[in-house]
């Protein structure tokens, strides 16, 4: 799962992460192995928070957390400073990495998603250029659909329109893309239901219902 579970949530719950505030506590403390607790619990909380914004990109990062509190087990002050890192890392988000052409924060989450569930954990750097190049065109393909669907009148609320999206996704864009990856496509369903998802908490949660 995407939430690490490392030692006990605190009771007050920590400042958002990425807030100057965060900063300006985190100088207040002198002890490094308060500080690795602090950055910890605040690290689990914003991908907590986020994940389902953008799952590929947060599921790396708490992947990266849990081999750092591993790694630097016990040795507080290199934890400390290899958390900051993380954390500032989490701040540029996916700005900071190859985007090829796609908007990072409406366009790259999907990217990110079909890259796992087609290829693997595995990063952009280790595709070959085919593969980056159908990842690209699949991802624009697939967003232009959902951007232009989600947009009729209660899309959020109709069962129909989205089992409509779903089936349009699977049957002009997943089957004529996926039909030679035969193990991906018997997944077909997962997949588009993970899009959907995705949709809705980039395009959908906060306009819902209004």
């Amino acid at each position: 799962e995407y939430l690490v579970s490392q030692g006990v949530n605190p009771k007050i719950p920590p400042l958002p992460l990425l807030s100057d505030e965060f900063i300006k506590s985190m100088e207040k403390i002198k002890s490094s192995k308060s500080k690795s607790e602090e950055l910890k619990f605040a690290i689990i909380e914003h991908i907590h928070k986020h994940y389902e914004e953008d799952p590929e990109f947060y599921e790396r990062f708490s992947d990266r957390l849990k081999r750092l509190l591993e790694e630097y087990k016990e040795n507080w002050d290199i934890l400390a400073t290899e958390l900051e890192r993380l954390r500032e890392e989490m701040k540029k988000g996916r700005e900071a990495e190859e985007v090829f052409g796609i908007d990072p924060k409406r366009g790259m989450p999907f990217f990110g998603l079909l890259k796992r569930e087609i290829f693997g954990k595995i990063s952009a750097g280790e595709l070959k250029k085919e593969d980056i190049d159908f990842l690209i065109d699949l991802t624009k393909d697939i967003v232009g659909i959902i951007e232009k669907e989600v947009k009729s009148i209660d899309f959020w609320d109709n069962p129909t329109k989205q089992k409509r999206l779903k089936s349009h996704i699977i049957l002009n864009l997943l089957l004529p893309k996926l039909k030679e990856k035969k193990e991906v496509f018997k997944r077909r369903n997962e997949i588009v239901q993970k899009l959907i998802e995705l949709a809705y908490h980039i395009y959908g949660e906060k306009n819902h219902g209004n």
